[in-house]
């Protein structure tokens, strides 16, 4: 179902009183084509060899320089500090979070991040706007034994999420038994090339090896549990300091986020009960102080009951005092998801922003896959959805689930109704040439 290109104000005006439409979403399901494989999301696996405004008044500051943007607003980052109240400013720092030494605040109303001038790379655009934005790509092991591949991801992106190598089968493939190889390879090469990593994921209800899907008994589980979030994190630290904690534990009787929202059954939820959300964030804090812990779903972009039921999930444990630092949106638009516009999608990250979080898109492609998506739309989604981030200071990342279309996890699963033909679903073509969706994010994160 297509939303209507609401305006950014009808939109939240909409929403804040309660209108509901029908969402998007099907994120992370997950399936492999020559080392290319998928997100995470809401069913089935099949995984392939080795692919494992600013408003008057607000302000931020950059490094002791203002740069006026409208309405008096000025821009800063480095030290700037960001507090509650009117007026609150915006810090930066490489991780596009706090600056250094600032402070992040919540309420009144919060700065507009201000575009570089100009930029030659996507990677440039985001480490030059005030505050930064990280621009990352899922990675694969078998992308990186790829010469193009491997020269366009560093180039244009700052940011890594392991497309499934850091997942539970792939990390703890038997009980309490770890393989690294593939999951340190990335990594490695990340930081070879500056960039930051995201671990994707601690806990999910899929990619489970069949000895812990098929675990019982609530002690059991949570003790296998807290054994791979701590070994993968204490393994990782210092080199990964952003997760994934909790992937896609809310499911609704369609992929769009339709239908008589839950709890997703698996072994975390049968066996330990609803508060296995709360005490996976408990123990990934307990293990690192430092990271940034996140909860990662699709269909929460567009109005729908998935994303209400979210926020109220996530509101109830930012009120208990649950560590979680934000909210990943994955943002795959297209077969069998909904598709929503840019205005649906910064209503809803506003809401979780003003609950103190940061978000970010953790996932995004958008493909065209049976003629639902068409060229003209699928341009003007990538536009409008990336620059609703790019405006919230808050929203501290955007990744594209993959480099080119050729690799997409997309072109052999099923549900997105590409019956293996190209998805035509990300930046990059076959031959990792620019296509006119990279424009269109250029322009985003450049103002324009």
């Amino acid at each position: 179902m297509r939303s209507a290109p609401f305006t950014l104000l009808l939109s939240a005006f909409l929403f804040a009183a309660g209108c509901s439409d029908s969402g998007d979403g099907n994120g992370d399901e997950t399936t492999g084509s020559g080392g290319a494989t998928g997100g995470t999301g809401g069913g089935t696996t099949s995984g392939s060899s080795g692919a494992t405004s600013g408003s008057g008044g607000a302000t931020s500051a950059s490094s002791g320089a203002t740069s006026g943007s409208g309405g008096g607003a000025t821009s800063a980052s480095s030290g700037a500090t960001s507090g509650s109240g009117g007026g609150a400013t915006s810090a930066s720092s490489g991780t596009g979070g706090e600056g250094a030494g600032g402070s992040d605040g919540a309420g009144g109303g919060a700065s507009a991040r201000v575009p570089a001038a100009s930029a030659s790379t996507l990677r440039e655009a985001g480490e030059k706007a005030n505050p930064p934005i990280l621009i990352g790509a899922a990675i694969s092991g078998g992308g990186l034994g790829n010469n193009d591949y491997k020269r366009v991801a560093g180039a244009e992106h700052s940011y890594v999420t392991a497309e499934n190598e850091m997942k539970w089968d792939s990390l703890e493939p038997s009980a309490g038994n770890f393989s690294w190889g593939s999951a340190d390879n990335i990594v490695n090469w990340a930081r070879q090339n500056n960039m930051k990593i995201k671990g994707h994921t601690l806990v999910w209800h899929n990619q489970l090896p069949g000895w812990m899907s098929s675990m019982t008994g609530k002690d059991n589980v949570t003790a296998a549990m807290r054994r791979h979030i701590t070994q993968v994190m204490g393994h990782f630290k210092d080199r990964v300091d952003t997760w994934d904690v909790v992937n896609e534990a809310v499911q609704t009787d369609s992929d769009t986020g339709v239908g008589n929202p839950r709890m997703r059954p698996s072994v975390f939820l049968n066996q330990i009960g609803e508060n296995y959300i709360d005490l996976a964030f408990q123990i990934a804090r307990e293990q690192d102080p430092k990271a940034k812990l996140y909860y990662n779903d699709y269909s929460i972009d567009a109005r729908n009951a998935k994303v209400d039921f979210v926020y109220n999930m996530v509101k109830g444990m930012v009120d208990r005092g649950v560590p979680i630092d934000g909210v990943g949106f994955q943002m795959h638009i297209g077969p069998p998801n909904n598709e929503a516009t840019g205005a649906d999608v910064a209503a809803n990250m506003k809401r979780f922003t003003d609950l103190g979080l940061e978000v970010l898109i953790s996932e995004m492609d958008i493909n065209r896959c049976g003629g639902v998506v068409t060229a003209e739309e699928q341009l003007a989604y990538y536009h409008d959805i990336v620059e609703a981030c790019f405006k919230l200071p808050k929203c501290t990342a955007i990744t594209f689930w993959g480099i080119n279309d050729g690799r997409s996890w997309l072109n052999s699963w099923s549900g997105a109704l590409c019956n293996g033909q190209s998805s035509q679903s990300l930046l990059f073509n076959d031959q990792y040439g620019k296509k006119e969706t990279y424009n269109r994010v250029m322009n985003a994160l450049l103002g324009k």
